[in-house]
Order: structure tokens, then C-alpha cells, then sequence
């Protein structure tokens, strides 16, 4: 029995039917050569005959005073928790994202333990998939792909099954305390914050000179994007779409640019964004705002995985999609700097504070009239380097399939893996009707970059999973 923290409860809290807080991953495999009629009933059994560990056997358990607790739920049942369906006809990628975009709609039931697996058979091309979804109070999207990895192994000679349902990864919790007891214990001490109030009130400074056209430009001001479709507030229906793009061809990119491989993602990222805004007559005038994962790991210091969540001015306003890019760098390298500048608990209290008034206004209903804090969150997960395995069957691909933001209404997600980026993009239905026309435009972003840059002639485009036009929801 352990009390949920401050940070895990806040996912809790801030829950509504329209702004569900899971994330998930969908994995495709492809089935071994030679493979049983039965393999993916086999599969099933095998899971199911796992023993979940923490926090999979753990479920919420309120109190009148104090914070919530986990406990052990002595009443689980996996056949509550793992499904096995088939791929709608026509049994196509489209057909499972159509399925997958209404499972990731529905919030968890908070009486049982917050996940569920679902596992699809008779997918197109001796295929079968798994989605898996958990809440944010239990992990983040980060720690669980790890846990989806602990499935899998690199021998497709091995028929055992991993443990991602039964290894307590202590390093999460380790990490989770440290920054919790950075920020919400010692942050409460005299000393602690006396070095993070003078910080902030520094940042703050820094801001009000760049809204002055006086200085500060390292980091945007916070609640100034423009406000697009991206920022429509939520009901409960998502969209969501994927595709692939080649490492190789982005780590090219990068190399001839001379920036990173996430500087040419973001610009991908912003290209397809505005493409498709104007397209809609939804273009602003300024650049667009992205909030972005940033790494706070010092040299020589081992405090695990310090990660805050930054504002990044993207370059939309730059027609030239090489200039766009260089702009996009420069302000990748402004901003990491001004983070590295700045003592963990300042970095973490900075975004807590931003994350807080965009959640405040999400509750309240204020989307409409509150500036956002930004228009979309792009985050680049770093995977495995080989191909792994399921009990033999291959994977293909691994898509996240992420929850959104308070104040938004897009997220896109990259998981690279085996010399693939393999991209997520999940948007509130009533906003994004349908993300295709994003993803095809990522795609396309990448052939105009490689034009503009001289490296190659015009490829053909990322191939998308698209969705049948006529959906039929449940």
C-alpha cells in the first residue's frame, strides 16, 4: 500500500470524459514462417498465465483525508484486462486504426487496475497487432515502451514469452521519488527556494523584456501562441493516424544541414502543420509553438531521467523549408541552453506552474478565451537498435498512440526503432476530423526538404494507413 504522489495524482484529477489522461502503444508483428492456425490463442494463454506485478496488480483506493493509495486488487481477473479481437473487414491497418481511435476514446475504469491489452488477430498480410493502454498515473509514455520491450527478445528462435506484466521496474519509481522529492520536499525547505524564486523571477524578467521587443529571446513567452484549429477544446471522440519515415534519409538531412535529426523532425512537424492550416484557412501569422521534452542530465551527475517540458518557436513563418529548418535549430539551441542554465528544481517548478494554468484553464472551460500555452507536443522516443521478437513473430512496426495536452488538441508522437521512425498522431476527432492529410504531409515535407537541399530527386511520399471514408462507430 503506498500513497499516490502529487504528479500521479494530478493525471488523476484533471481526468474528464472528453480529456481521457492514458497512453498506449500499437504494435504490429508479422506471424512466424511455419506458424500454428493457433498462434495468437497461444499467445493469449501465455499472457494470461503471467503474473501482473506492480503497478498492474494495483488499484486506486480513496480516502477521506489524504491522498489516494495503490493497493493490491486481490480480485484481479485478466480476462477483464486482456481481449483478443479480429481486425474488422476488410481486416486492414485502416480497419484496426478506426477500432483502435474509438478503444483510446474511453477513459479506464478507476474500481479496477488502469490498463488493458487488447490483442487483434487476421490482420492484413499475415499480420496481428497489440495495443496496449495504460494511465498516466501509473507510467509515462517513455517507461512504457520499456515495459512493452521486456516482451520482446532479439532470437526468433525463442517461444517465451517476456515479463512486461511482471517486472517491477524500480528505476521508475526511483526516478518518479527523486524528482518528487526534489520539487515538492525539498522545494518547501527556506534554502531550496531561495534558489529556485530568484530563477524564476529572473525567467519572468527575461520574458517581459522579449514581450517589451527588449531582449530575452532564448524562450518563448508563455500563453502567446497563436490560437488554431490545434487548440480546439476536446469532446471525447479522437482521430488518430501513422506512418513511417526512413532514418536514413532524415540522419542525411541532418548531416548536410549540419543540425539534429530532432531539429529536422520538428520541421517536418511544422511544414505538414501549416501546410494543412492553410489548406483549412487557419494559417497564423506568427510561428507556431511546440512544447517539447528536454533532457535536464548533467555531466557527471547520475540523477536518472530529468526531463521537463520546454516551448519551442517552430519557423513557419519561413516559406523556405532549409532556412525554416536552420531557424528551428537555432531556437532548438537557445532553448536547451537556457534549460541547462537553469538547476533541475527551477526547470521542473517552471513547467509545473505552465502545465498548471493550462490544465486550470482546460477544467474551467476557458480554452476559448485563455491564449494557449503552445499548439502541439512533439516527442521523440529513442527505441531499440535490432529487430525483436514476440514469441517469434517479428515486429514491424511500433506506433504510440499518446494522450493530448491540457489546452490542445493534437500530439505527435515518434518512436525510432530499428532504423525506422515509426509516427503517432492522435487529435481530438472534433477538431482534426481526420489526421491523414498530416500524415501524408509529413511525408511530403521530407521529399521538399531533400529538393530544396540538392541531395536527392523527388521520392514517393510516406506511405499512410488510411482510414475508409465511412466510419461505423460503436
Amino acid at each position: 500500500m503506498t500513497d499516490v504522489s502529487i504528479l500521479d495524482y494530478a493525471f488523476l484529477a484533471f481526468e474528464s470524459e472528453a480529456s481521457p489522461k492514458h497512453v498506449a502503444g500499437l504494435q504490429i508483428f508479422e506471424l512466424p514462417k511455419g506458424a500454428p492456425d493457433d498462434f495468437v490463442a497461444q499467445l493469449v494463454l501465455k499472457i494470461k498465465d503471467a503474473e501482473p506485478g506492480v503497478p498492474f496488480n494495483q488499484k486506486l483506493k480513496t480516502r477521506i483525508i489524504g491522498m489516494p493509495q495503490w493497493v493490491e486488487a486481490t480480485d484481479l481477473d485478466l480476462d477483464d484486462h486482456v481481449f483478443v479481437e479480429s481486425v474488422p473487414q476488410p481486416h486492414t491497418t485502416a480497419a484496426l486504426l478506426e477500432r483502435i481511435e474509438y478503444l483510446h476514446a474511453e477513459s479506464l475504469d478507476r474500481s479496477a487496475p488502469l490498463w488493458q491489452l487488447y490483442i487483434f488477430e487476421q490482420l492484413e498480410g499475415r499480420r496481428f497487432a497489440t495495443y496496449f493502454k495504460v494511465h498516466h498515473s501509473y507510467m509515462d509514455g517513455i517507461s512504457l515502451s520499456q515495459r512493452t520491450m521486456g516482451a520482446l527478445n532479439e532470437d526468433p528462435t525463442l517461444g517465451d514469452l517476456g515479463t512486461f506484466l511482471g517486472v517491477d521496474h524500480a528505476e521508475h519509481h526511483e526516478v518518479r521519488n527523486h524528482l518528487m522529492g526534489d520539487l515538492f520536499g525539498s522545494a518547501k525547505r527556506a534554502g531550496r527556494a531561495a534558489l529556485v524564486l530568484p530563477a524564476l523571477t529572473k525567467l519572468g524578467l527575461k520574458h517581459g523584456l522579449r514581450m517589451l521587443h527588449l531582449g530575452g529571446e532564448d524562450l518563448p513567452v508563455p500563453f502567446t501562441a497563436p490560437r488554431t484549429a490545434f487548440n480546439s477544446p476536446l469532446t471525447p471522440e479522437r482521430s488518430i493516424a501513422v506512418l513511417d519515415l526512413p532514418l536514413d534519409r532524415l540522419r542525411n538531412i541532418a548531416r548536410h544541414a549540419a543540425v539534429t535529426i530532432n531539429d529536422v523532425l520538428l520541421e517536418l512537424c511544422d511544414q505538414a502543420m501549416t501546410r494543412y492550416l492553410d489548406e483549412h484557412g487557419g494559417a497564423p501569422d506568427v510561428p507556431l509553438v511546440a512544447q517539447m521534452p528536454v533532457s535536464l542530465k548533467r555531466p557527471n551527475v547520475e540523477q536518472g531521467n530529468q526531463i521537463t517540458i520546454a516551448l519551442l518557436e517552430l519557423g513557419s513563418k519561413e516559406t523556405n523549408p532549409v532556412r525554416r529548418l536552420q531557424d528551428i535549430h537555432n531556437h532548438a539551441s537557445d532553448v536547451k541552453h537556457e534549460f541547462t542554465d537553469m538547476t533541475p528544481e527551477t526547470a521542473e517548478t517552471y513547467t509545473l506552474l505552465m502545465q498548471s494554468v493550462a490544465q486550470l484553464g482546460e477544467t474551467l472551460g476557458a480554452g476559448r478565451i485563455m491564449p494557449p500555452l503552445g499548439n502541439v507536443v512533439i516527442s521523440n522516443v529513442i527505441g531499440p537498435k535490432k529487430q525483436l521478437y514476440l514469441c517469434g513473430a517479428p515486429m514491424l512496426a511500433i506506433y504510440p498512440i499518446s494522450t493530448i495536452a491540457p489546452g490542445l488538441a493534437l500530439n505527435i508522437t515518434i518512436y525510432t526503432c530499428n532504423n525506422t521512425l515509426h509516427v503517432g498522431l492522435v487529435a481530438g476527432q472534433s477538431a482534426i476530423p481526420d489526421l491523414e492529410p498530416i500524415a501524408a504531409n509529413l511525408g511530403t515535407a521530407v521529399d521538399d526538404l531533400e529538393t530544396a537541399m540538392g541531395l536527392k530527386p523527388k521520392r514517393k511520399r510516406a506511405k499512410t494507413k488510411k482510414k475508409s471514408p465511412n466510419k461505423d462507430r460503436r
